[in-house]
């Protein structure tokens, strides 16, 4: 069982094993839940070897955290994202691979989908919603 908690914490495992610049071994067999929310390219080269330590550590975390992340790729809580593609546009790059969205390609861009992603795990997305509401990112009424 996935508890908000343990997301939180092999998220927090994630930017750790950034800081460290650890080097990508990862197989296409494995779940790739790092992959989906940060890339593996350039600054996020880490995430590669992230997903298959995680796969390799604990298999069903590693599994119900990749239909996670898949999963908020389609939810759109984004605001974070959104305020940091704002204020510094370099800090993104490329499309995910869902489609939907950029790559974080530094620090501010992981912090901000990072902190995007433990808002919407721990079932505080609409947090994420009203703060883009409040600072002018999201119509609350489109039409």
């Amino acid at each position: 069982m996935t508890t908000p908690t343990r997301i939180v914490m092999v998220v927090g495992t994630a930017f750790v094993a950034a800081l460290i610049g650890l080097a990508p071994a990862a197989r296409a067999d494995e779940p790739d839940p790092f992959q989906v929310l940060f890339g593996d390219n350039g600054f996020n080269a880490w995430t590669t070897t992230a997903d298959t330590d995680l796969a390799s550590s604990s298999p069903t975390l590693a599994g119900s955290l990749d239909a996670s992340a898949t999963n908020f790729e389609y939810v759109g809580y984004d605001t974070f994202t959104r305020l940091a593609d704002t204020l510094d546009p370099s800090a993104f790059s490329g499309i995910n691979p869902a489609g939907l969205g950029v790559l974080p390609d530094s620090a501010i861009g992981d912090l901000a989908v990072g902190t995007d992603y433990t808002l919407y795990a721990t079932g505080l997305g609409s947090l994420d919603f009203d703060l883009g509401v409040l600072v002018g990112l999201i119509d609350p009424y489109p039409i």
